[in-house]
């Protein structure tokens, strides 16, 4: 049965609740994770909320390379890079609104080449370019 965010808790005992929620036992909270952990507190912590947290206390800067792997892995096709279709779909697998016009603007502000997809190349530039829209990197 969930507990109640309203019920004060210790630091210790929001330790052990969020190491109870580390199942794969690496020692750190993916965004699922952390999203079951604070469900189980009877919270409701969307995905982009539980991306923000993650991120935000992410020191160890891995935050980047992880974004940039979420955005490569919607290359559905495998061909190295990102389409606009692929870029809506990562965007909204963060909770980001409005996905398909923000995708769009993504692609035309960092294709250096103009063909349209981002490359291996121009990844670098898109995580910056996400980051204006909220994504944080610590």
């Amino acid at each position: 049965m969930p507990m109640h965010a309203s019920y004060p808790l210790s630091q210790e005992q929001l330790k052990g609740i969020l190491k109870k929620h580390d199942t794969n036992g690496d020692g750190k909270l993916s965004r699922e994770e952390l999203k079951a952990a604070f469900r189980s507190l009877g919270l409701q912590f969307s995905g982009w909320k539980a991306w923000r947290a993650v991120h935000h206390v992410d020191a160890n800067r891995d935050g980047y390379e992880q974004l940039k792997g979420i955005l490569k892995k919607h290359d559905t096709n495998g061909d190295g890079k990102l389409s606009r279709e692929e870029l809506k779909a990562a965007f909204r697998s963060l909770g980001l609104q409005f996905s398909g016009w923000k995708a769009w603007r993504a692609v035309h502000h960092v294709d250096a080449n103009r063909d349209g997809y981002v490359s291996e190349e121009e990844m670098n530039e898109l995580v910056k370019y996400a980051m204006q829209w909220g994504f944080t990197i610590n």
